[in-house]
């Protein structure tokens, strides 16, 4: 309890809070560069880490979570889910499109930044809160160390 009051993460939480400062930067280094070449490099990278993120976090956290007694935390894991899904479209729409420097392709990526910058809210506020309800500092630490396993395969 006292380390969610003074806001320290343990276990699978830092581990997310970890992961969505990482992608959040790369986000803004493929918004702050021009070149095709460079954005389609960093991209890559950021695609690769997200989806990593996305599906491990899915498969170790959400998955515990929609099995809640709770109905709140099984509403935020399925809203989790959905949002999952709304960035990797987009995150596939960038991927078919040539022209990594063009405005519409700026305009798509500035909408995933948008929809992960609103994800990220909701988890580290309504997620963490959910899973600190649903497991002891030793739970987050065993769900860490699957989330971190998981991501490896992935990656």
């Amino acid at each position: 309890m006292l380390k969610e009051v003074l806001g320290i993460r343990t276990g699978i939480l830092e581990d997310l809070h970890s992961d969505h400062r990482e992608v959040s930067s790369l986000l803004e280094r493929i918004l702050d560069v021009r070149s095709h070449s460079q954005r389609a490099e960093i991209f890559r990278e950021m695609k690769a880490k997200l989806l990593a993120h996305s599906h491990a976090e899915a498969k170790v956290l959400y998955r515990k979570l929609e099995r809640s007694k709770d109905e709140e935390v099984r509403k935020f894991a399925r809203e989790g889910d959905v949002e999952h899904q709304l960035v990797e479209e987009q995150l596939e729409e960038l991927s078919r499109s040539r022209s990594k420097e063009s405005e519409q392709w700026t305009a798509r990526l500035t909408v995933l930044q948008e929809l992960v910058r609103h994800h990220i809210r909701e988890e580290e506020s309504r997620g963490f809160a959910s899973a600190r309800k649903e497991f002891d500092d030793d739970g987050l630490d065993k769900l860490g160390e699957q989330f971190r396993r998981e991501k490896e395969k992935l990656l």
